[in-house]
């Protein structure tokens, strides 16, 4: 266990720095918004190519792996939001980003770094290929319920494919995939510029998030909350530990990473989609901020257990 505490306590020591300063006034909101941007468009881009390029690219075509995880994916996510709309009475809307919630880790600023630094770079991999077709899963399973409310489920299609197309993490996997199958290596300077872009990925990324949630109000609505969080950071990672432990024939690495992936806090990304679609925005910030609190005791338990697999 000391090992673990040793691989995440910096993690989440990052993140509560942010909060940290942000509370006493050290960071602002465009201070924390421009952090987040660097890391997200910058510093983790880079890091994405730095750790794939440099493995075998045709390790991606692992079809086993994406369905395993994504059937857990989809199950949580319908699950919670048809069962969220009766019990909390939720609109078609609220619903479906309350499944948003539910199924929708921080595998950006949180996962790609902690599974390298658990894993090693091996690890970028399957976590490339969640951060694409997980992304694409839960935006159109967003979509249905976008558009069961009134809105045209082609047209939020289109616009998530969109969405993922233009993800820079997504971008420089592809860019990695590339570069690793061309057997070409990077001119030394250009190999030290990005190695020191991709070591300062992980902190300010962390730093950024702590800053980003921390401002976030908290709602009172204790039993949605509480069931978001169940869901996230309980039911999601034991599903998909059940389907890829259960059916076996992945990659232990891959496995592990997966069942780390699905026991992360929910991805900040999840308020963004809210407030753009008008609805349940409030509770999702505040369900951002306390599964991020939360997590702190639940990854490092998480990874555990993981350590202890096969």
């Amino acid at each position: 266990m000391s090992a673990v505490l040793s691989l995440t306590i910096p993690f989440f020591a990052l993140i509560f720095l942010g909060m940290i300063c942000r509370r006493v006034g050290f960071v602002g909101p465009d201070d924390a918004r421009t952090l987040s941007r660097f890391a997200f468009f910058v510093a983790m881009p880079v890091m994405v190519f730095v750790k794939i390029g440099a493995g075998n690219a045709m390790e991606i075509l692992n079809w086993g792996f994406v369905w395993r995880y994504e059937l857990a994916t989809a199950l949580v996510f319908v699950g919670t939001a048809f069962l969220a709309r009766p019990a909390f009475g939720l609109t078609r809307l609220e619903s479906g980003i309350f499944g948003l919630n539910a199924a929708y880790p921080n595998y950006g600023y949180i996962g790609v770094p902690l599974a390298i630094m658990a894993f090693g770079d091996a690890a970028a991999l399957p976590l490339a290929l969640i951060l694409a077709l997980d992304t694409m899963v839960l935006l159109v399973l967003t979509g249905y319920f976008v558009a069961a409310d009134g809105g045209s489920l082609g047209a939020t299609i289109v616009s998530a494919l969109k969405t993922v197309s233009r993800n820079p993490l997504l971008i420089s996997a592809v860019a990695g995939f590339a570069f690793s199958a061309s057997g070409l290596s990077l001119p030394p300077v250009l190999d030290t510029l990005l190695n020191m872009l991709s070591n300062s990925a992980a902190p300010v990324a962390l730093f950024a998030l702590g800053a980003t949630v921390y401002g976030q109000p908290i709602r009172r609505a204790f039993g949605e909350l509480t069931a978001i969080t169940v869901a996230r950071l309980i039911i999601h990672p034991v599903l998909v530990a059940a389907f890829f432990l259960l059916l076996p024939g992945v990659d232990p690495l891959w496995v592990k990473a997966a069942i780390l992936t699905a026991c992360l806090p929910i991805a900040a990304n999840a308020f963004v989609m809210s407030d753009h679609y008008g609805g349940y925005a409030g509770r999702t910030a505040s369900a951002v901020f306390i599964t991020t609190i939360i997590a702190s005791v639940t990854v490092p338990v998480t990874l555990y257990l993981i350590f202890q697999l096969p």
